[in-house]
């Protein structure tokens, strides 16, 4: 089934031109079209770039480049400009670009095998044969050398590790990352000169076309920094009022309890969601109040963007809608969906894992992977199914299920990995995990074998996801078996009960599934783990007979970092229904902030 309205692209075509309202240079052709040399490429709390000097940086690599022997070459950086340099200037030396699933030094150091050097403004792998970025040496490129490409010949490699964890590579030619950057363009429609903000990393296909390649194909500033807590989004979106937002499911979903959604309303630009699922109900509590819906976009780095939607009513998501040049169809044979897009590098059909449910017009309703269907005890088992009734149950907020091997060694399970709602805490703290673990397997008996039941349940503050919003099957298996596996609690060294409240003492060890990727070298805590926890610590030690309701005069004063013991004060005001908590260790104070729940009616 054609998108209607929208014709293909013919095999190999260019694209450019203007798509309502924005004019596109192809990066292919990003120097060889006009721009003025004071137009601002970067804008960042502590820096501004603009087009002379980015042209300067990109022939300076170019010519370091042209003397080194080497073709391919790994550009590793969280910094979205020191990327967007290295990729432009391995280009316009006519060698490979590679970009990395994620910074974790051994996964750098297996990549660095298949390359003749790494690009970073940081040293991410000490010893490595890499080459550091700063910036601040005399250029010794010529811009006048800076030319145009075959869109077609110049190809970008990219890795994805998807849920198996193992990295894939990706090849992708230029040609349909330029495609996305035209669909995308032609969707979204954002104002010209919008500037970008960013909570995804550079180096992912969807942060690398929305975040990087897009702004510099329309000629829009764009934020080297990554956003990694809300109150971070908050402080750029009023440094930059109108700004357009690329971020993932995880970071808004995390965000959602300690955002003021006035506030931001009055601030930020369109958003896009992509890297996972975005909850209906976490997409229609933003789209309420933003003045711009929340605009989610499926693909993957192997198809490119897919479709898109905003789901503004929670019980009643929207279908996805194909982008613009992007054709789909229900495969007769397997069943699932099949992909025909320029965004792919051969002008065929391309089939998905995913199952659908395609409407007439074209749009579809995604129904879970095929490819995540098991056999317990000889009977076909669909992963998805079950995550999907778990996530009906109200005391649950997500569910991911997992295959597991029994303790006899040889039989197959299942696991529950449960992240329970504030019903679920309430009902945990009052009755303990029997009775939830009864609720969960009562939604699924009239549906599942009794044989096929979950046999395993952890109950956890947070299901582990990557920056992009995904939870690999390592992570989740990891969840069942600890001593293999990471934490995903902090350490209890001790508890004091007060007359208003109670001190915990923790230690936050190293092995906490909440330090990857926050940073390489200083693993830091994110904010939003420490609301969890404090809720969490205060549902399992109180009688709070409510749901949660919104968090009150939050406060960050310094970073609690991998080793760190800090202790947690929570003062429990049962009138008020507020709960008071503070991170601190010794004379300073980390955090604090006002959770307020329900009131009991």
């Amino acid at each position: 089934m054609s998108n209607p309205g929208n014709a293909s692209l013919e095999p190999g075509a260019t694209v450019m031109g203007t798509q309502m309202g924005q004019d596109i240079t192809p990066i292919s052709r990003l120097f060889s079209v006009p721009r003025r040399d004071d137009d601002i490429v970067v804008a960042g709390a502590e820096r501004q770039v603009d087009w002379a000097a980015f042209k300067r940086d990109v022939a300076s690599l170019v010519g370091r480049l042209a003397t080194s022997g080497g073709r391919r070459w790994l550009i590793s950086d969280a910094d979205a400009y020191a990327l967007a340099v290295g990729v432009m200037a391995v280009l316009q030396a006519d060698c490979l670009a590679m970009l990395p699933a994620n910074l974790e030094p051994g996964h750098l150091t297996d990549l660095l095998a298949t390359a003749d050097g790494m690009i970073s403004s940081a040293e991410l792998v000490p010893g490595s044969k890499s080459w550091l970025q700063t910036f601040d040496e005399p250029s010794s490129g010529d811009v006048s050398l800076l030319h145009s490409l075959d869109p077609e010949d110049v190809e970008i490699i990219l890795h994805t590790s998807g849920t198996t964890g193992m990295p894939t590579p990706i090849t992708k030619p230029l040609r349909c990352l330029e495609a996305e950057i035209s669909d995308a363009a032609e969707a979204f429609a954002p104002a010209p000169g919008r500037m970008t903000l960013a909570t995804v990393p550079p180096y992912h296909i969807y942060g690398f076309i929305y975040r990087v390649l897009w702004p510099l194909s329309t000629n829009c500033a764009f934020s080297p920094d990554m956003i990694s807590y809300p109150e971070e989004l908050t402080s750029a979106a009023e440094a930059h009022r109108g700004a357009m937002l690329i971020s993932s499911p995880a970071f808004l979903r995390r965000a959602l309890p300690v955002l003021d959604l006035d506030h931001l309303q009055k601030l930020l630009g369109p958003v896009l969601s992509s890297g996972g699922p975005l909850p209906p109900a976490v997409a229609a509590a933003y789209n309420a109040v933003l003045t711009f819906p929340v605009a989610e976009v499926y693909g993957s780095t192997e198809t490119g963007g897919i479709a898109f939607r905003s789901v503004m009513d929670a019980d009643a998501p929207a279908l996805w809608q194909p982008l613009p040049h992007v054709e789909v169809r229900l495969d007769p044979d397997q069943q699932v969906l099949a992909i025909r897009s320029p965004m792919l590098p051969e002008n065929d059909w391309v089939l998905s894992s995913d199952n659908i449910n395609l409407q007439p017009d074209g749009r579809f309703e995604l129904k879970g992977r095929a490819d995540r269907v098991v056999k317990i005890e000889e009977k076909r088992v669909s992963l998805p199914e079950v995550e999907q009734r778990l996530n009906a149950c109200p005391e649950v907020e997500v569910a991911r299920v997992v295959s597991l091997i029994g303790d006899d060694g040889k039989r197959q399970i299942l696991g529950a990995a449960i992240e329970p709602s504030a019903a679920g805490w309430e009902l945990l703290a009052n009755s303990g995990k029997p009775e939830l673990r009864t609720i969960c397997r009562d939604v699924l008996k009239p549906y599942l074998a009794a044989v096929v039941l979950p046999r395993k349940w952890r109950f956890v503050t947070r299901i582990p996801e990557d920056e992009r919003g995904k939870t690999s099957n390592a992570a989740l298996v990891a969840l069942f078996e600890e001593h293999r596996g990471q934490r995903v609690d902090p350490i209890v060294t001790d508890k004091v009960k007060r007359a208003d409240g109670m001190t915990l003492h923790l230690r936050l060890p190293e092995d906490l599934i909440y330090f990857d990727g926050h940073f390489e070298g200083a693993p830091i805590l994110a904010g939003v783990v420490q609301i969890d926890w404090a809720i969490g610590f205060a549902m399992d030690n109180f009688s709070i007979p409510s749901g949660f309701r919104r968090i009150e005069a939050l406060k960050f004063y310094k970073v609690l970092m991998a080793g760190d013991a800090p202790r947690l004060k929570l003062n429990y005001d049962r009138e008020t229904a507020r709960l008071n908590f503070e991170y601190g260790i010794g004379d300073t104070k980390h955090s604090s902030g006002r959770i307020v729940f329900e009131p009991t009616p």
